[in-house]
């Protein structure tokens, strides 16, 4: 007859929770990999158009904004919930990026001296930037599905294996095309087109 151990059991659940911390974590980094690009240009113009940042050097703000997301793609479970513990309970079941990226606009982006003023609440924030992630993350995991299922109709790659991660990367890059680690620099017409908008005295955009 097996005796129980208790220290088995622990080391297993401890185990599995280390794996599926491993997994989310890959997941941020493909998430990051390849959308950071597509999450800054989306940030810097949504942000600005919106009135929520006031400032007369657009650019600038956008490059805070990179800043801000480059943190966020290398940042330790540990510092990432130490990061947003002031504002952690602003919604329920919050989305974790969104909540650093409100935390650092609200905190590190208000200090700017390119910034002249951020206009709403914690919450108003949030809601305005978790719009964006989710609407971009949606159409990451479906063509993540996608790839991940493409992978497992191959019966001849080990997932695992690096035969495995190296068609895997290769599926994505064909998919959403080449990593965009370093963001992207928003184009001059975009540049001009919220400077522009920044002349537009604060209209109602609060989204509830």
């Amino acid at each position: 007859m097996k005796s129980f151990s208790p220290d088995k059991v622990q080391n297993k659940i401890i185990n599995r929770i280390e794996r599926e911390e491993k997994k989310q974590a890959f997941k941020r980094d493909r998430f990051f990999k390849f959308k950071i690009g597509e999450i800054h240009n989306a940030l810097s113009q949504t942000l600005l158009m919106k009135k929520i940042i006031e400032t007369d050097n657009p650019a600038a703000i956008s490059d805070s904004l990179l800043k801000g997301l480059k943190r966020l793609l290398h940042i330790t479970e540990f510092d990432l919930r130490y990061a947003i513990a002031p504002i952690r309970d602003v919604v329920q079941r919050p989305n974790l990026f969104s909540l650093y990226m409100t935390q650092y606009i609200m905190e590190t982006l208000i200090d700017d001296p390119d910034v002249i003023e951020i206009y709403g609440t914690d919450e108003e924030i949030y809601r305005v930037v978790n719009e964006i992630f989710s609407r971009i993350n949606i159409r990451f995991d479906r063509a993540e599905k996608e790839i991940m299922d493409q992978l497992a109709r191959n019966k001849t790659l080990v997932p695992g294996s690096g035969e495995y991660e190296i068609a895997m990367d290769q599926l994505f890059r064909k998919k959403m095309g080449p990593p965009q680690e370093q963001g992207n620099t928003p184009p001059p017409q975009m540049i001009l087109m919220l400077s522009q908008f920044n002349a537009i005295p604060l209209c109602s955009w609060i989204l509830i």
